[in-house]
Order: C-alpha cells, then sequence, then structure tokens
C-alpha cells in the first residue's frame, strides 16, 4: 500500500507539471523492484472475515433500461474497438483491478507482485463464477490474457505479453510474462477491456457465437439479443459481490438523437447516450433529467490513408489542411460542445503537448495543390457512417475546400461496410475519432502502431522506435520527454489533421444516482441506486 500512495503522489505532482487534469487517477506504473504488493484490500471485521457488502438501494428497479445511438457488431470487448460494445458489456464482463478513488484496488485480483521487469504475478479470488457455472480460475485469466494480446482490437494494450510463458501456476495465481518491459500494464488490467472471459464457453463456440452470448464474471449475464432492437441483460444470482439495485437491463438500440432525447424525458429509458448538444440545456434544466458532461480521453481527427497514392503525398495532405479552419470545424460540428484541437492526445492524458491548431490558410493551400501538380483543382472522397459528429465535421470541411478549389464528394456506407473497407485499407479519407481506454499517452495515442495502423497505413518506423521507447520506460519523467519528440514529429508529417477535443456526456433521468460522468465515456452500471 505505501508503495502505492508513493506512486500516487508522484504521478499527482507530475500532472499538474504538465497542466493534465485528471485529479482521480493514479500512476500505477509497475516499479521492477516492487514485491510483495497489494492493491487495497477489503475492509475486513475483528475476526479477519471479509466485510459484508453495503446493503444495496432500498428502491429496486425490475428494468434499467438504456439506449445507444447504434447496433454493437459484438458484444466480446476484445473484438471491438466501438463504444457501443463496451456500454452493451460494461455489466457481463469485469476486470482484474477497478479505480477507486484514484487508488487501484483488487477486483477479480486481489494483489501483484512485480517480480522483475518481465514478470507480474498476481493472485485471484477464489469465489467467483461465470455466468455458465464454472468457477474462474487462473486457466481462464491466461487465456483471456492471451486473447487479449493476440486481438487486433486490443493488442496495443496487451500485445506486451509473452503469451508462450505466461501461465498458471495454480488455480488462483498467474504469473504474467512481458515480452519487454511494459509501463501501462495495470492500468490496461483496470480498464474496461480487460475482460476476464469463460475459457470453457469461448472455446466451446466460434467468435461470432460468442460476440452475439458472451459469458463472463459480471453481476448481469446475457439473456437475449434481437438485432436492429434491444439487447437483454438479466441479474447473475451468483455474483460473488453485491447485487446491482436492478434486475435486468435491457439496451435499446435508438439511432435518432431527437428519439433518444424524447425516451429520456418521458421515461421510456433511463440513460441515453450520444445525446445531440442543442438538447444538454433542456435536460438540464428538466427537473425529471440530467446531463451528465466532461472532457473526454478522445480527440476527433480528419484521417488521411496514407497507403493510398494521393495521401500518401505530404504536399497534398498539408494543402488539405491548411484550407480547413480548425476552430471552426471544432465549434460548428460540435455545437460549441469541443475545443480545436492543439495536439495528438486529449489533454487530460499525462505527456500532452501543445502543438497546434494547425494554421488555416487558404492561399498556402493553393499554392501546395500547385506544387503537388492540382494547380486546376482536385477531386477527393470522403467514406463515413451514420454519426453525427462525424458527419457535421465532414459537411463543414467540404465547404471549406470548395474554396481552394478542392470538390469533396461523401459516400455513406453502414458500420458493417465501413468497418470493413477500412480494416481492407480501402477507405481513402474519412472523420474518425481515438478515445484512450486508459489515461495513458500509449493508450491515447492508439492509431499510431504499425502492427494496428488500420486507417492511416502511414509505414513510419521512426513513429514505432518512439512508441516503443514510451512504453518500455518505467519512469513517467522519461517518458513524457520521448512522447514530446513524437508529437513534434506527428506533427511535422501530418499523417491526419487534429481537429477536435470534445466535451462529452450522456443523459439520465434525475431519479438514478451513483452515476458518475468518467472520461472513458463507459460507466460503472452496477453502480448505479435510485432515489425515492
Amino acid at each position: 500500500m505505501k508503495k502505492l500512495l508513493v506512486l500516487a503522489l508522484a504521478f499527482m505532482m507530475l500532472l499538474s507539471v504538465i497542466a493534465c487534469s485528471n485529479p482521480t487517477t493514479s500512476d500505477p506504473t509497475p516499479d521492477p523492484g516492487q514485491t510483495n504488493t497489494e492493491a487495497t484490500p477489503a475492509p475486513t471485521d475483528a475476526q479477519g472475515t471479509e466485510e459484508t457488502p453495503a446493503a444495496p438501494s432500498a428502491v429496486r428497479k425490475e428494468n434499467l433500461v438504456v439506449a445507444l445511438q447504434a447496433e454493437p457488431q459484438t458484444i466480446d470487448p476484445y473484438a471491438a474497438s466501438h463504444d457501443t460494445t463496451f456500454i452493451s458489456s460494461e455489466a457481463i464482463f469485469e476486470p482484474l483491478f477497478k479505480y477507486e478513488d484514484g487508488e487501484l484496488t483488487p477486483w477479480l485480483a486481489t494483489a501483484y507482485e512485480m517480480v522483475d521487469d518481465l514478470t507480474l504475478k498476481l493472485t485471484l479470488r477464489d469465489d467467483v463464477l461465470f455466468h455458465d457455472g464454472n468457477k474462474m480460475t487462473a486457466d481462464d485469466v491466461v487465456f483471456s490474457l492471451c486473447y487479449g494480446a493476440t486481438s487486433n482490437f486490443t493488442s496495443t494494450l496487451f500485445g506486451a505479453i509473452d503469451t508462450e510463458n505466461t501461465k498458471a501456476l495454480d488455480e488462483q495465481t498467474v504469473e504474467v510474462k512481458l515480452l519487454y518491459p511494459y509501463a501501462p500494464l495495470l492500468e490496461a488490467m483496470a480498464s474496461h477491456r480487460c475482460a476476464i472471459v469463460s475459457k470453457a464457453a469461448y472455446e466451446s463456440m466460434d467468435a461470432d457465437a460468442f460476440g452475439r452470448a458472451p459469458v463472463g464474471t459480471g453481476p448481469m449475464m446475457f439473456k437475449e439479443w434481437v438485432s436492429g432492437d434491444r439487447i437483454e441483460l438479466t441479474g447473475f444470482e451468483q455474483y460473488w459481490g453485491e447485487k446491482p439495485a436492478f434486475d435486468n437491463m435491457i439496451i435499446r438500440i435508438i439511432l435518432e438523437a431527437s428519439s433518444r432525447t424524447v425516451e429520456l424525458e418521458t421515461g421510456g429509458v433511463d440513460i441515453a447516450f450520444q445525446i445531440s448538444p442543442v438538447d444538454w440545456s433542456r435536460l438540464e434544466e428538466n427537473p425529471d433529467t440530467q446531463m451528465l458532461t466532461g472532457n473526454s480521453m478522445g480527440m476527433t481527427y480528419l484521417c488521411f490513408n496514407n497507403s493510398n497514392e494521393l495521401y500518401g503525398n505530404e504536399l497534398v495532405r498539408k494543402a488539405i489542411a491548411y484550407a480547413i479552419n480548425v476552430e471552426a470545424v471544432a465549434k460548428t460540428a460540435y455545437q460549441g460542445q469541443a475545443d480545436a484541437a492543439d495536439g495528438f492526445m486529449a489533454r487530460s492524458i499525462p505527456g500532452y503537448k501543445k502543438v497546434g491548431p494547425w494554421e488555416y490558410n487558404p492561399e498556402k493551400s493553393k499554392e501546395l495543390l500547385k506544387q503537388a501538380g492540382y494547380e486546376n483543382g482536385l477531386e477527393v472522397k470522403f467514406v463515413t457512417f451514420q454519426q453525427q459528429y462525424y458527419n457535421a465535421c465532414i459537411e463543414v470541411i467540404q465547404s471549406m475546400l470548395k474554396e481552394v478549389g478542392i470538390t469533396c464528394s461523401i459516400e455513406m456506407v453502414d458500420l458493417a461496410t465501413f468497418t470493413s473497407m477500412n480494416n481492407n485499407g480501402e477507405l481513402p479519407m474519412t472523420v474518425m475519432a481515438n478515445s484512450a481506454s486508459i489515461p495513458d499517452p500509449a493508450s491515447a495515442l492508439i492509431a499510431w502502431p504499425l502492427s494496428r495502423t488500420i486507417s492511416l497505413r502511414h509505414n513510419d518506423q521512426h513513429i514505432q522506435d518512439l512508441l516503443d521507447q514510451g512504453e518500455r520506460t518505467y519512469a513517467m519523467e522519461d517518458r513524457v520527454k520521448i512522447y514530446a519528440e513524437l508529437q513534434d514529429y506527428l506533427w511535422e508529417k501530418l499523417y491526419l489533421l487534429p481537429l477536435a477535443f470534445p466535451i462529452t456526456g450522456y443523459g439520465a433521468r434525475s431519479n438514478i444516482q451513483n452515476f458518475d460522468f468518467v472520461p472513458t465515456g463507459i460507466p460503472d452500471f452496477a453502480a448505479i441506486t435510485f432515489a425515492e
């Protein structure tokens, strides 16, 4: 505990130096010399037995109804990168640790020991069951961590894990081996991306089937998925912890933002995500509703496919960028609920550096177009899917590009098609967003590793070298210097154009309590209580 407190104090001092604003985050960077380190233990009584959890809310509801803006492709957190997946699966799965009041606390793991800079030993709870009735053991944790390490969607968080040598020492002890030192390891294990899945259930299905009916250890278990309409979860009677104040969780798919707002106002749903900013003040003023808002850990950006001959030309990328008034895009597209992006990761992330915003200079844009051989104009195309803010950005950019002789068409596809085109390198140019899963620069720069650069396809080894140095260095003060150099280089090359740091939020009925805004956008549903 003493080590954790020292780490937390050091991290808070660092945050104040680099002007970040995430007061509830401590630095869990494992110290290679750290041994016999326990996460904050659960309270105990005089006999040393675990204290009975506080009684749940006296007010119970049969159903907690949540409205999502789109249907997830899967509810397997290792097989997707969209928030609809994480919101739908948050109550189904649990991580090894959690953060409570800024401290790393036990969850499915009760303690850890950093044996050396490549070895982490975990001790697990021995009273946890999966929804299929099987007891959670070290084999399940090993399977889950190795799954995370090999998935394209989570390898940036867990790819440092040595899958060949990570093993169960006994039923409740895991030895995690690393391929190289990895600073954000404990942060990753405390995130919603560290979902401990049932090895037996996963292996008895194919991957797609598991994603449609997953098996975890959380307080809610999967019940039914009605495509295009809803996903139903029900309470897990054998859950090891405190049970939620509701019996069922119904996740409704409501595509229109205005419809989600109306459903929230009329009580058709209890919580609604992706509320249009024009409705925020109305929900705040309504005594029956509330808005929970704050700075996200995300960044919206103009994404160039750098493997495309046109966008692989630095002159073209910068010509497009000079034609765009980033301040106006952020203000207009997000209706005042975003700041112009002046860096490559959110300001709340340790190591953030201000390098922009990019200069708005239409004449310089025309000059670069001429140098690139497009003096008489250029035709470009956006491919996008139904996403309010992305599409608003694209429409504003379209009109700006027209002013310098760049004709821009827009092709709208469904999310599945967009994802397939992205994975296959078929997107020319689009607007996207990245949101860090954990408050760490390695996570905030998730788009950049060569192994994960699905969208950008920059193929720049220098970027990878700096990313490797950053995540393999345990001392945060040294990491900050490395990431500063990287951000300067990214600004010089401009493989993508940062557009906006969104202010994000979600709406809820006013009787919902113990439900706070979280920068990840993935709240803890099980903690919810209800007012009389």
